[in-house]
Formats: structure tokens, C-alpha cells, sequence
């Protein structure tokens, strides 16, 4: 059996219009790369990125593993390759790369020791093999709807279809000219809000609600969300750095993430959520944050909840719960913190200037 034709396929949608992103790729000063699919387990931890490519089946024939690896860097070219790699070392695992084939849906999982030395991990008979397999090593499904599109490939769609989608991905990493890791860097589109006016914790803090059919309040917010970037941020020990932007003007915002204190929801004795806790925890921040930031309804929020910070240690993440004191001086109360933050309008030329000097310090 030989694998041949690899080629690109991907379930993210790119934004041509990130002007942002277009002007940190012409300064030629870093790389810049992707990764395609990032697993986190259920006990808050990184434990598989992927590249992944569509390939041809044929029958007759045989390959070396050396053959697929050739095939590989030819497909991503060497430093591209190496980059990838270097990120996933980071993490202190290896990068898989995912070989799947459409007419007979099988699916292979390869694995990156370095760029020299390729070994297999699986192979899967089916795309639901493998999409049991993802579930197996995610240890937890979202509750979220899937976002379905018409031009989605087709082995994005069969994974949907048997219940556990693509794991997401890694939007940007930045390397030295030397292929080492350095950040990640997060584009925020806020053309529906301004720039200006685009707040993370307003969204981490439950500003946005809405009433179901039961006319109970459903609260919409980030925190399942940045709980996964500050995992990224803490297992890889690299800078985060978040660029919110909009096509319309050229306003940004830049800032360097310090830390993440995160709203702890408990569970019952049972094991089941502690809805009751849950939901006055969250109406509290959502009052708080839609009434001005108020002092008594800061209080009302440090009276209903715990948060907690995500550390490392020896290579283990661990949850350390900041208990009782939840305050802004101590940066654990509910919020994003940030080494740094600025924000710029109308002159986008700065961006270069501010990003370098995060990069460098």
C-alpha cells in the first residue's frame, strides 16, 4: 500500500482581511506558523497538537516510514516542519501528523520524534474509529452546537457527523529566526463592538445574557475559552499576546497576558454541577459588569465565588484555588491580567513597534 498526493485541507476559516496579522507577516523580523489541531484532556492539559493532510490509497506498492516523512516535509517544507516541532516540544509532547483518506475513509496517525525520526502511533479502519479515539483521549464532549458549513471538507463533516468534531486550533505562533518558539498570538475581530470599545473581561464576566424558552436566564461567556489559552500559556511558558482589530478602521489594541484568575464552579457530592452555585456566581459577575463595576456589587461577587490560577510545576499543571480573598490588587478576583496593554487608534503603523517591544522584553 502506498500513501501519495498529500495536500492541505482545513476546517478553519482564515481572514483575509486581518490587516494586523498581514503587517506583523511583512516585517520578515519572526515566523509565523499554525497548528491545526490542539487536544486538551479533561485534566487541563495539552496533550496532542496535529498537522494533518488528505492523501491517495494505492494498493499495490510499499513504503518506509522514512518515504512518508520525505513526503511530509516535502508537503510542509523543513523549517516549517521544524517549527511545528519545536512548538510541540513546548508542550513536552511530539507533533502527530494525521494522513486520512477520503474513498476508503482510513485514517493514519504518525508521530515527530524529530524531523529525522517518524514513527506510527495508529492506524484507523474508519473516520468513526478515529473520531472514538479522539473522544477516548479528550475525555470530555462540548455542549456547544456545531457550526456547520456547506464547503467544509468532507472528513470534517464525518467527524461531526459521529459526534467529535476537528480538535480546534492554534492560530498563530511566533518563532526566531532560528526556528524557536517565542508567543502565541491572538487575533480578535471586533468589528461588531469597535475596537475601543472591545473589553475581554466584559465577556469573561458574563456580560452577555439571554432567556430561554424556559425564561431562565442563559449566560454567555469566554470563560471555557481563555481557561483553555491560559493552559496554552502556562504548559508552553511562552508569551501570550492578544491583538484585537477591525477591518473598518485602523484602530488595535495590544496586550500581554500575565494571568488568568478563573471562576471556580463546584461539583456536589453527587458529581453533578452545583447549579444553584453556578448560576448566582454567574449573575453576580453579569450585575457587576452591566451596572458599571459597582463596589457593592463587587462585593457581592467576592461573597458568591472562589477563582483559581493554573500553574506548573516539574511539568504538571496543577489548579491552586485563591481562598477566601478575591481582590483586584491581588489580581484574584474574576479577570484577565495583563503585563501590558495598549490601546491606539487610527494609526496602525505602531503596531510593529508595540509588538516587537513585547516580544523583546
Amino acid at each position: 500500500m502506498l500513501l501519495n498526493n498529500l495536500r492541505k485541507e482545513t476546517s478553519e476559516r482564515s481572514d483575509e482581511n486581518n490587516w494586523t496579522k498581514s503587517l506583523l507577516l511583512s516585517q520578515g523580523s519572526y515566523y509565523y506558523e499554525s497548528i491545526e489541531g490542539c487536544n486538551q484532556n479533561n485534566e487541563n492539559i495539552v496533550k496532542n497538537l496535529f498537522e494533518r493532510a488528505r492523501v491517495d490509497i494505492v494498493e499495490d506498492g510499499t513504503q518506509s516510514l522514512d518515504d512518508i516523512r520525505r513526503l511530509i516535509i516535502k508537503l510542509e517544507s523543513t523549517d516549517k516542519l521544524i517549527r511545528k516541532i519545536n512548538f510541540a516540544k513546548c508542550f513536552n509532547i511530539n507533533l502527530q501528523y494525521v494522513l486520512y483518506c477520503d474513498e476508503v475513509e482510513k485514517v493514519f496517525v504518525y508521530e515527530f520524534v524529530s524531523i529525522d525520526n517518524l514513527i506510527i502511533n495508529h492506524v484507523f479502519n474508519s473516520y468513526q474509529e478515529f473520531a472514538d479515539w479522539i473522544y477516548s483521549i479528550k475525555g470530555w464532549k462540548s455542549n456547544k452546537s456545531f457550526r456547520e458549513y456547506n464547503d467544509l471538507p468532507n472528513f470534517d463533516k464525518k467527524l461531526r457527523l459521529a459526534g467529535t468534531p476537528w480538535p480546534t486550533n492554534i492560530d498563530c505562533f511566533v518563532t526566531d529566526l532560528e526556528n524557536n518558539p517565542i508567543g502565541i498570538v491572538e487575533f480578535q475581530n471586533a468589528d461588531r463592538v469597535g475596537v475601543m470599545n472591545h473589553c475581554n473581561n466584559d465577556y469573561f464576566l458574563c456580560k452577555m445574557t439571554s432567556t430561554n424558552q424556559w425564561g431562565h436566564t442563559v449566560y454567555h461567556d469566554d470563560i471555557r475559552r481563555w481557561t483553555s489559552q491560559e493552559i496554552l500559556r502556562v504548559q508552553s511558558g511562552l508569551k501570550y499576546i492578544i491583538i484585537t482589530w477591525s477591518q473598518n478602521n485602523d484602530d488595535f489594541q495590544i496586550k500581554e497576558l500575565e494571568k488568568i484568575a478563573i471562576p471556580h464552579f463546584p461539583f456536589k457530592d453527587d458529581g453533578k454541577m452545583d447549579w444553584d452555585y453556578h448560576n448566582r456566581y454567574k449573575n453576580a459577575m453579569s450585575q457587576y459588569v452591566n451596572q458599571n463595576r459597582q463596589n457593592n456589587l463587587f462585593e457581592s461577587i467576592c461573597n458568591n465565588g472562589k477563582t483559581y490560577f493554573i500553574v506548573k510545576n516539574n511539568n504538571n499543571i496543577n489548579s491552586v484555588f485563591n481562598d477566601p480573598i478575591l481582590s483586584l490588587e491581588n489580581k484574584t478576583f474574576p479577570s484577565l491580567y495583563y503585563h501590558s496593554k495598549h490601546k491606539v487608534e487610527n494609526n496602525r503603523a505602531l503596531l510593529l513597534e508595540h509588538f516587537n517591544s513585547i516580544i523583546n522584553r
